[in-house]
């Protein structure tokens, strides 16, 4: 039987959890007192899920090219692949795994659409979670970065990288967590870390996410 290879990364957690990076290497995450011989048999256990997972990584680029606006084109949209297909509709709309366009519309139009579900989006969740820890942000504004998807100024001012509206729940939870923890904690010092755990206990796995799919900022 062929054997996967693997890096364990142990750390105060209750589960253990597979990771596959942005080249193709798979990553366990795991408690602390988990046992080799533990991990070893859960690796072996989603040996199937691991190939596909990893056949998926090598060739993201290929399945990911910058997005075109065209009926049988492909776009991420909160953690799922949509087939895009033009009709004559006077909005973007969801339907099942597709999403319809109007048929007039191309990337610039699509973008402000993407741009506007990500204030949206994202608005809601800050203003759920900054409930929940009991802090109060000032602005929240969308920017075209690349290469960070968050940020908190000195007046707990919030920008968001528009392109978030791509990933997950989940992932966009854990980039609002984050910066509304630096209200409190300016800097990622212990402190903060512990904070974020205390409302996301598995932020590191939605950390993962964001590693292995930095693609996304890339595509549109």
């Amino acid at each position: 039987m062929q054997e996967i290879a693997y890096q364990v990364v142990r750390s105060n957690r209750k589960s253990v959890a597979l990771v596959i990076d942005n080249e193709a290497n798979l990553i366990v995450r795991a408690p602390l007192q988990m046992q080799d011989a533990t991990i070893e048999e859960f690796v072996r256990k989603k040996k199937r899920w691991i190939n596909e997972k990893q056949q998926q990584v090598a060739v993201f680029g290929e399945k990911h090219p910058p997005v075109v606006v065209e009926t049988g084109e492909s776009l991420m949209y909160l953690g799922s692949i949509y087939a895009i297909i033009k009709d004559a509709v006077d909005t973007v709309h969801v339907s099942g795994n597709e999403l319809f366009v109007p048929n007039e519309y191309g990337i610039a139009e699509m973008t402000e659409w993407m741009k506007s579900e990500a204030m949206r989006v994202i608005a809601e969740r800050v203003s759920n979670y900054a409930g929940i820890m009991g802090v109060t942000p000032g602005e929240i504004k969308l920017s075209e970065a690349k290469a960070r998807w968050g940020s908190c100024s000195t007046k707990n001012n919030l920008n968001f990288a528009w392109r978030l509206i791509m990933c997950p729940l989940s992932v966009i939870d854990y980039v609002v967590v984050h910066e509304l923890s630096h209200i409190t904690y300016k800097n990622h010092s212990p402190a903060f870390w512990a904070r974020v755990k205390t409302v996301l206990p598995n932020y590191e796995d939605d950390q993962d996410w964001l590693k292995v799919n930095k693609k996304l900022m890339e595509i549109i």
